[in-house]
């Protein structure tokens, strides 16, 4: 049962990228099921068909769903123009599209870099910078990204990832200070270990780590997507109104018991 009111984002308007799979998934579902109008946002059609209809048997609402590679900025410009014929102009825009893949330091390559920076980091740009035109002018609304922990502090193994979070959780500061006296919040959430399935392929060694990792966690368990919706949920909401700037650990205290 949700610690929110069924009506938190009623009348709002929300873009989810990477909303096809894993947190970006149940982030657009604790939407849905909040009220908001929900667009999901992936590169793979068939992919963003089976989570609408998972989405709608789970919420009892359909997502919009909008096939576009956010490294196209013509793609992305068409995206945004088909939410807003939809649903009008957003209130909400979510960044959690991401490419990740283990490449140790010594053998990463510039294709392998660019490959990871291109979706991350200037995908994030891309996006917000084609709605953020509307959030300006309405003198309202938030951006949200999806980081990693304590990305200055980098990402061993994944350099890539950490070098593009870290440009994302540096935009999330630049665009608090400059979108703020307009009346828009921009923060990030950066989620400790959850084992989705993306990750534990790609991070948790097809699952072998996640019992070392779940020991080192001070709360004692893996996160699941629903507590990182539920921080999104939180921060899109009018509770967090006086809340903007802001990379939230979301990790079950992982990042205390690290520094």
């Amino acid at each position: 049962m949700s610690p929110f009111a069924e009506d938190l984002l009623k009348g709002r308007v929300a873009v989810v990228t990477g909303g096809s799979a894993g947190i970006g998934r149940e982030i657009a579902g604790a939407m849905l099921e909040h009220g908001a109008q929900v667009a999901i946002v992936s590169r793979q059609p068939d992919n963003l068909d089976a989570a609408a209809s998972l989405l709608a048997e789970r919420t009892g609402r359909s997502p919009l769903t909008v096939p576009c590679d956010i490294r196209d900025t013509a793609a992305v410009e068409s995206m945004a123009d088909r939410v807003r014929a939809e649903f009008g102009t957003p209130d909400i825009v979510v960044n959690n599209a991401a490419a990740n893949f283990r490449m140790d330091a010594e053998r990463m390559t510039l294709r392998a870099l660019r490959t990871v920076v291109d979706v991350d980091l200037i995908g994030t740009f891309n996006v917000t910078r084609a709605l953020i035109g509307g959030l300006l002018d309405r003198g309202g609304g938030c951006v949200l990204s999806i980081v990693v922990p304590d990305a200055p502090r980098g990402f061993p193994h994944y350099s890539h990832a950490g070098a593009a979070k870290a440009g994302i959780v540096s935009l999330t500061a630049s665009w608090s200070r400059e979108w703020g006296p307009r009346g828009v919040r921009v923060n990030a959430i950066a989620p400790g270990p959850v084992a989705t399935e993306g990750a534990t392929a790609n991070v948790f060694g097809g699952g072998s780590l996640l019992p070392e990792v779940t020991e080192r966690v001070p709360l004692g368990r893996l996160g699941a997507p629903s507590d990182i919706a539920n921080a999104a949920l939180y921060l899109c909401s009018d509770a967090a109104a006086w809340v903007s700037g802001v990379t939230l650990a979301v990790d079950g205290g992982l990042g205390t018991a690290i520094a």
